[in-house]
């Protein structure tokens, strides 16, 4: 009994212990959300900017000669599968690494090839372990994210693109939504396409202000000096919604792990109190059969 009793205190110990962990987890996950989500805010005013003034010199610029923009009916898909460095995150890894197996399994059966590039150390080792080849993998990326990082991965991806081996630049990741809501989404770089929102929200803004626009040294040395910062932007707008979307997961799986060891706590201190009281209840028998044989 004396030794059930130990290991039953040892076991409590070590719940609380466990439970000390998860909760730090779950306060440091919560600090880097907010990060993610605030940098999100931040960016994307620059990133609408950009696609508005592009918007306004591409009229005056030669778009068909700008090989962002060209469409390529000839090459492989380059995808860009973007998962976490880490677990401890719920389904989020799993989920986001079995939707890209998938989209990348459905080009391949339609006759597409396809090269890979990941983002996050989770998504190396999966497709490492799918013996799928991968071209090149970055890792501690999105741990340690800045503009800096985004900027060196677009410059290497606008690289390839005008190789010239490739059609078009995918990227494959976890779309945050809202504090409760994450979608896999499949994003296109290149050719680039000013996304539809952005594209509305400039044509508003253009027709509020009513603002014919004169452009030095030209539409399109302006257009082709943008293009690049519009690329970066976008990377990093992927990269820290990648990014809120794990720390979101995080979260909620620390804050559920939390829960559940204060649920075993209280059933293992019940557990514990039980056993004291049986054993005190049998040294009172003991001692009071003890008593009576002596009194005989």
């Amino acid at each position: 009994m004396a030794g059930n009793l130990i290991v039953l205190r040892r076991r409590i110990k070590s719940v609380k212990n466990t439970q000390k962990l998860t909760r730090a987890m779950k306060t440091v996950a919560a600090a880097k959300l907010r990060r993610a989500t605030t940098e999100l805010k931040k960016s994307r005013p620059y990133r609408d900017k950009i696609t508005f003034l592009l918007q306004q010199a591409a009229v005056g610029a030669a778009l068909e000669t700008q090989p962002f923009l060209k469409i390529r009916d000839q090459g492989a898909v380059l995808l860009v599968v973007v998962a976490g460095d880490k677990g401890l995150c719920g389904a989020f890894n799993s989920n986001v690494l079995k939707n890209s197996e998938a989209y990348y399994r459905e080009l391949a059966a339609d006759g597409q090839a396809v090269s890979l590039i990941t983002v996050g150390t989770k998504a190396s080792r999966y497709f490492g372990k799918k013996n799928i080849e991968v071209k090149k993998s970055h890792n501690g990326v999105i741990s340690r994210l800045q503009f800096a990082d985004a900027g060196d991965l677009a410059a290497e991806l606008q690289e390839l693109f005008l190789s010239g081996g490739f059609k078009s630049v995918e990227f494959a990741f976890s779309e945050f939504i809202s504090a409760s809501r994450q979608k896999f989404s499949i994003r296109r770089l290149f050719p680039v396409v000013l996304e539809p929102a952005a594209a509305a929200d400039a044509e508003k803004e253009a027709s509020a202000e009513k603002v014919d626009y004169i452009f030095e040294p030209g539409a399109a040395a302006l257009f082709q000096s943008l293009l690049p910062r519009h690329i970066s932007s976008v990377v990093y707008q992927t990269l820290l919604q990648s990014m809120a979307a794990e720390q979101m997961a995080r979260m909620v799986a620390m804050d559920l792990a939390t829960r559940n060891a204060s649920d075993m706590i209280r059933a293992l201190t019940l557990l514990l109190n039980k056993m004291r009281q049986a054993a005190i209840t049998n040294e009172l028998l003991e001692i009071i059969t003890a008593t009576e044989a002596l009194n005989k």
